[in-house]
């Protein structure tokens, strides 16, 4: 990515935007959001019409604060510069919020590092996908911060990825990353976690249908990660 396409995803107007969409995931109006999370309407709104300068660093970390309290999480590279992680609906019922939150935020250094090398799996990859891993199912072998990069598979195709640690996409439209097993029923599967101590509830998700599974084949590891990855 060039200076000046940066320059750009960074404008006032941009980051507005995104937030503007991450208030709409949430569904909450403007007011609604303001007395919810105690930040106020007008500032808010001042955010997203890019009005005295826009969303300021600061503005970015305490609206990431209160969305994600909504369930939703965002990554600070992505609410000011549109690149890394896009947000997502995490259930912090049961995980480690903190943990989350300190994984999914990198330096614009190190961001933009994998995002070069991500584009180019991207554009050389067929049917290519990537995936942030927003939670401790797949510890050892993944962490939160990671991001993973496959092949997807679709339809009858979906049979090579069995026993293979994939990105999923489920029916109702979760991406998970989790390893792919037969389920007890007719083109379901089982959708396991690999770590004993996960936060995450259900760990194991049983007789689940999926649109595609990519086979993880690229691991991005980020500062934020836990641990170095598994040497094999």
């Amino acid at each position: 990515m060039d200076p000046i396409h940066l320059k750009e995803l960074s404008s006032p107007a941009n980051r507005g935007n995104r937030l503007r969409v991450l208030r709409n995931m949430s569904g909450l109006t403007i007011h609604e959001l303001a007395k919810k999370h105690r930040v106020g309407a007008s500032t808010i709104k001042y955010w997203e019409c890019a009005k005295s300068e826009g969303l300021s660093p600061k503005g970015a970390k305490k609206f990431i604060e209160a969305i994600s309290k909504e369930s939703i999480y965002c990554s600070y590279m992505w609410l000011m510069h549109g690149i890394g992680m896009h947000p997502q609906y995490v259930d912090t019922r049961y995980g480690n919020a903190k943990k989350q939150q300190k994984a999914l935020n990198t330096t614009l250094e190190e961001e933009m590092a994998i995002y070069r090398e991500m584009d180019v799996f991207l554009k050389e990859t067929t049917n290519a996908i990537t995936l942030t891993v927003y939670d401790d199912t797949m510890e050892p072998f993944y962490y939160l911060g990671d991001t993973v990069g496959g092949n997807n598979l679709f339809g009858d195709d979906i049979v090579r990825a069995i026993d293979k640690d994939c990105i999923i996409e489920t029916e109702d439209h979760q991406v998970l990353c989790r390893r792919l097993t037969y389920g007890s029923e007719l083109n379901c599967y089982t959708l396991c976690c690999l770590n004993p101590k996960a936060t995450v509830y259900p760990p194991n998700m049983y007789d689940v249908k999926i649109v595609s599974a990519a086979p993880i084949s690229r691991l991005w590891k980020r500062l934020g990660s836990d641990k170095p990855p598994i040497s094999e």
